[in-house]
């Protein structure tokens, strides 16, 4: 049996170009793979807690938590518990964290810079409209 339409086959693709492109990025920051969503999530949402952190990552809390602890030991972060309840952890990045944070973007944003480029305003408009609503839809069947 065959899929109905290649989309996902392209979808793959894009991800894995997209995954070969940041591992070299990350590599070279000494990041593992998959640290860097956390990375990003705690710096443009410093004091978020775990929960919300595991609901924004779309992982499950046993995951963000050894995920949570690696980048502690490696100096990215700082995890406070609560003053009205300690079973609630905010996590803050550190300046190593917001530095290592800082550089990766700006590479990112070379690469979409160059990947934007080759597309009009509308048609880069559209792509960004259909991944957010094919994010949506697959939020509602999973």
């Amino acid at each position: 049996m065959l899929l109905q339409s290649s989309i996902f086959r392209e979808i793959d693709n894009l991800s894995r170009h997209i995954n070969g492109i940041y591992e070299k990025i990350f590599k070279k920051y000494g990041l593992q793979r998959g640290q860097f969503v956390f990375i990003t999530r705690i710096v443009e949402n410093q004091n978020i807690n775990l929960k919300q952190l595991a609901r924004n990552v779309r992982v499950d809390k046993t995951t963000v938590t050894k995920a949570i602890q690696k980048l502690e030991d490696s100096g990215y972060i700082i995890k406070q518990t609560d003053h009205i309840d300690n079973r609630v952890i905010h996590l803050f990045p550190t300046e190593k964290c917001i530095h290592i944070y800082n550089c990766i973007i700006q590479e990112k944003n070379q690469i979409l810079g160059n990947l934007i480029n080759k597309f009009t305003p509308e048609e880069f408009e559209f792509y960004i409209k259909m991944t957010i609503s094919m994010n949506t839809h697959l939020d509602k069947i999973q």
